[in-house]
């Protein structure tokens, strides 16, 4: 396997920034291409070095996009820069120009961890010609109650108002329920859906809503609740069933 760091320069984010690519170093490309984004706190290299990625990677024989968010929720920030928008028209674009990349939709997946799952749902949600399914590992399902957790310490409350605004108040693109039930009501293809969490999670419950609220639509949803917390034990423990979901997943739900 080869692994890969690009240092580019963004004219969306207009400064330079990281990739992480993980591919094999025969140009094998069958395995489609994930994108993988990490949380809050966590930058580009995370995913590779806390992590057995790179193992999955070949096994399956996908090529792994690994970029560079810093703190912004995968999100066009009200004050700061426009990640999402770098995300999902910038990147896979650049990552085409310069790799060898399988563009198949059919085989492009994207996936995360804590704001990481926020991000790739709402990356998938939003553009679900693109990707064929998305996986969020102790993913904020609810930015709505993320927002206005009582217990939030006041430098991430200032933190989140770069993003979200003042107010913090979500709009409709930025919340995964009401970019969920868009396409449902539009009849729009649907990507689908894994959620994972850990039993002692501080997202446990917005978690546990979301997979009530997924397994009464159309979806191809499967949840995993398992022992575990917001760490990287969980995180690591579940590339399996992240990679057992994206490569053979045949069932409805679970």
């Amino acid at each position: 396997m080869a692994h890969i760091t690009i240092e580019t320069g963004s004219p969306t984010l207009c400064m330079n920034t990281s990739i992480h690519v993980v591919s094999s170093d025969s140009g094998e490309t069958s395995g489609g291409t994930l994108y993988l984004l990490h949380g809050a706190g966590d930058n580009a290299s995370t995913w590779q070095r806390l992590t057995t990625i790179e193992m999955y990677a070949a096994q399956y024989g996908c090529t792994i996009i690994m970029p560079e968010a810093n703190r912004s929720y995968y999100t066009d920030m009200e004050y700061g820069l426009n990640y999402f928008h770098y995300i999902t028209q910038e990147l896979p674009e650049f990552c085409r120009r310069q790799l060898n990349l399988n563009t198949d939709p059919e085989k492009t997946y994207i996936a995360g961890l804590s704001m990481g799952g926020y991000g790739a749902l709402k990356c998938a949600l939003t553009y679900p010609e693109r990707y064929r399914k998305v996986v969020s590992l102790s993913g904020v399902t609810d930015i709505q109650t993320r927002l206005h957790d009582p217990n939030m310490p006041p430098g991430m409350i200032k933190e989140m108002k770069a993003v979200f605004g003042e107010r913090l108040q979500v709009k409709p693109d930025q919340d995964i329920y009401a970019l969920s039930d868009k396409l449902l009501q539009q009849g729009r293809p649907l990507p689908d859906v894994l959620s994972c969490c850990g039993e002692s999670d501080p997202f446990i419950e917005m978690n546990r809503r979301f997979a009530e609220y997924m397994k009464g639509t159309a979806y191809h949803f499967r949840y995993v609740e398992s022992p575990g917390a917001h760490e990287w034990r969980f995180w690591e423990h579940h590339l399996r069933t992240m990679f057992d979901f994206l490569y053979n997943d045949k069932t409805k739900v679970e």
